[in-house]
């Protein structure tokens, strides 16, 4: 829970789900680019808040202690100060998107995946939009472009990394706030107490990174 803790009451946040991509410029001043197959870790950089009150947080810094950069946790971005950043923004209801489906298993290292259990709604209706998050399996993707209902049992929708390993078909894990990040705590900052009356204030030496835990 601490690291949920860390993230719900954050200063600031770097998002990095960048591919790895490889640039070439010819002598000629042509560029050539290459994106390697990898994952695409979810990687963010949390900057905590100073000044919390040790006698208030201690129990919070004990489980940072016990985790440190060994084990992993689950972080999400529900909190009523942060669901704006995973928010479903397609025109379904929440029931009605959270009963989608993975309709079939996608091929090995797919960008697109087929989405059914569709409601009866107008063929023009946003099923899933732009940047919304859905969960397969362990793994959070954002939606590249908007996906329309259609007349179809089914439609496609492309996310923005390969599918990692073999999700099973059936209800999505989540959609939207209800997503969850596995992950570890590449860089768990040391803290420094300042003593007040009856207690001292934290001052953590930097950020904590936390990068996603994919299985090998």
């Amino acid at each position: 829970m601490s690291f949920q803790t860390v993230v719900d009451i954050q200063q600031s946040m770097t998002v990095n789900n960048r591919r790895m991509v490889g640039q070439q410029t010819s002598r000629g001043g042509q560029i050539r680019t290459a994106q390697y197959l990898t994952a695409v870790p979810w990687v963010f950089t949390i900057v905590p808040h100073n000044y919390l009150y040790y006698p208030q947080v201690r129990d919070v810094i004990q489980t940072i202690d016990n985790l440190d950069r060994q084990t992993p946790a689950n972080i999400t971005f529900s909190s009523s100060n942060l669901s704006w950043f995973t928010a479903y923004r397609g025109g379904l209801s929440g029931a009605q998107a959270a009963a989608l489906t993975l309709a079939s298993v996608p091929a090995a290292n797919a960008t697109t995946i087929s989405i059914g259990n569709l409601p009866a709604v107008g063929s023009s209706v946003v099923v899933l939009a732009a940047g919304d998050f859905i969960q397969l399996g362990s793994y959070a993707y954002k939606i590249t472009a908007d996906v329309l209902r259609g007349g179809a049992a089914t439609v496609s929708a492309t996310i923005h990394r390969p599918v990692i390993g073999t999700p099973a078909t059936g209800t999505l894990t989540a959609v939207g706030s209800a997503v969850s990040f596995p992950v570890y705590a590449e860089q768990c900052p040391t803290y420094t107490l300042t003593p007040m009356t009856n207690g001292a204030f934290v001052n953590w030496d930097g950020p904590f990174v936390f990068r996603e835990n994919v299985a090998p």
